[in-house]
């Protein structure tokens, strides 16, 4: 329970230190890294800089954006992550000002031409999306979105890889650039050179444990990461970890019989040890590339860095003899998120309900919604009004919305499975001694069969099996092997007060 307890604070302090986690450098070392990346967003709208699909809708690519659309504004002279957002910014302003331009997609190690559709800035009720989060599909996010330009191409949800990150980038960067060869080192034993090693050891004075070499890159160039055993005491006292113990790891380039390598800190733990992400087992997870460019001004590498509970994009620099890290996003990775119910679908639920009976339904308001579930291969959604006298139960397939059935004060649905067999029951009193039932059957995600009973003092007396009238021995026999049912569990959510 400890170390669960300890991976969680891990997880908050990664996830709001993400912009600076790294950054261990003296002050001055910090300023020429921000100078840098200063230097290559002005210059990007000359040569617009390589950006990433992350995520694709099942019809088009994303870039997902990592700012709001609004220029931030400094509110006081204290303010110390203003720079740092409007560096975000301003690189994603430049993305937006250029994004026709970036018409080469990377697969494999050629090029295939790709184009700019549009922008994807309100969800369906004209809400802005949130940013910074890899939602799943059917949620929209604040982005750019492309699509093959070539309509012979693959449709683009036939590319499960796009789903991780995939590179980008216009002609005016692939005139001034040169793509190197990048293979990915399969064997988990491979290591990086010993002299890097015991030169590291000896800068950081403390012994390195797990390492790995990860790639190569053109002919020669090295990557991979190590981390070092035990807390890194002699860790910058004014950063986000500042109050806490700190393990340290290292990216690490091999340039012939030179090297580079970038901090990462992470959480020291004397009884459990290091930890820089949720679930990592003590183990730093590293940098994987996904290109690499030798460019006027030196090596550029695009990089993507997948943890549990997040994916993060961007770029390499080597600058003045130093490798500068230029994250663009640490996205969080959703798990299990919802199927989002929008306003419109809220609208034809009510009219689908009115219309069943418009009489007896005009007076009433389903005001709360629910997603419950009778299987998990179908989507279903419950709606009540505020007293949870009055319901009503829908599915969506395709995108669209049906009405399955009406609760009323005394009709309810309960739910049972048995034999594989999902059973979905409406039924209450229906008038003096009558107790009248509807049930449906699902198996594998399709309605195997429908029938009705009505009973008179508790027995059956007429019904229905598939919508044709059914015998009473029959209706019996089916209906007394009926397993026993439990009411539907919902968590509901109210319906906006505009929508009342």
């Amino acid at each position: 329970m400890k170390r669960l307890a300890i991976m969680a604070v891990c997880v908050m302090a990664l996830m709001l230190g993400c912009k600076n986690k790294g950054k261990t450098a003296s002050a001055d070392s910090r300023d020429s890294v921000a100078a840098v990346i200063d230097s290559i967003i002005e210059e990007s709208d000359t040569t617009p800089m390589p950006m990433f699909l992350m995520r694709n809708d099942g019809q088009y690519m994303q870039v997902l954006y990592w700012s709001y659309l609004e220029e931030p504004q400094k509110s006081d002279d204290d303010d110390e992550y203003f720079e740092e957002s409007h560096q975000r910014w301003a690189l994603q302003a430049s993305f937006r000002r250029n994004a026709a331009q970036y018409t080469n997609m990377l697969m494999a190690d050629k090029f295939v031409k790709i184009k700019y559709v549009d922008e994807v800035l309100k969800d369906p009720d004209g809400n802005t999306p949130g940013i910074g989060e890899c939602h799943r599909k059917e949620i929209p996010s604040l982005c750019a979105r492309f699509d093959f330009a070539d309509p012979k191409e693959k449709k683009v949800d036939e590319y499960g890889y796009l789903e991780c990150g995939t590179v980008i980038v216009t002609d005016s960067y692939l005139q001034s650039r040169r793509l190197l060869s990048l293979k990915p080192v399969e064997s988990a034993g491979k290591t990086l050179p010993d002299f890097v090693v015991r030169q590291l050891e000896k800068k950081y004075g403390m012994k390195v444990g797990h390492q790995q070499l990860t790639a190569t890159i053109g002919d020669s160039i090295l990557w991979g990461h190590l981390q070092f055993e035990g807390e890194y005491k002699d860790a910058p006292k004014d950063g986000f970890y500042k109050d806490q113990k700190q393990a340290l790891a290292l990216d690490v380039l091999v340039q012939g019989d030179k090297f580079y390598a970038y901090e990462e800190l992470g959480m020291y733990d004397e009884e459990y040890g290091p930890g820089w992400n949720a679930d990592d087992g003590g183990e730093y997870v590293g940098c994987y590339l996904m290109a690499a460019f030798e460019g006027p001004k030196g090596l550029e590498i695009c990089f993507g860095r997948d943890a549990p509970e997040s994916s993060a994009v961007g770029m390499f620099y080597l600058r003045g003899g130093q490798l500068v890290q230029h994250i663009y996003e640490t996205y969080h990775n959703l798990i299990d998120e919802e199927l989002p119910v929008w306003k419109k679908d809220i609208d034809e639920m009510r009219r689908l309900f009115l219309a069943d009976d418009p009489h007896e339904h005009k007076d009433i308001i389903l005001s709360k919604w629910a997603h419950v579930y009778i299987d998990y291969d179908n989507e279903w959604i419950l709606m009540r009004d505020k007293a949870d006298k009055h319901g009503a139960l829908f599915i969506r397939k395709d995108g669209r919305i049906s009405l399955i059935g009406v609760e009323t004060e005394r009709m309810k649905f309960t739910q049972a499975e048995k034999d594989n067999v999902n059973y979905l029951k409406l039924s209450g009193p229906a008038g003096g001694p009558s107790y009248y039932t509807h049930v449906w059957t699902y198996k594998d995600g399709r309605m195997t069969g429908e029938f009705t009973v009505l009973e008179i003092y508790g027995e059956v007396s007429e019904g229905t099996i598939n919508g044709r009238e059914a015998s009473q021995a029959e209706l019996k026999s089916r209906f007394e092997s009926l397993p026993e049912g439990e009411a539907l569990s919902a968590y509901f959510q109210e319906v906006d007060k505009e929508n009342e």
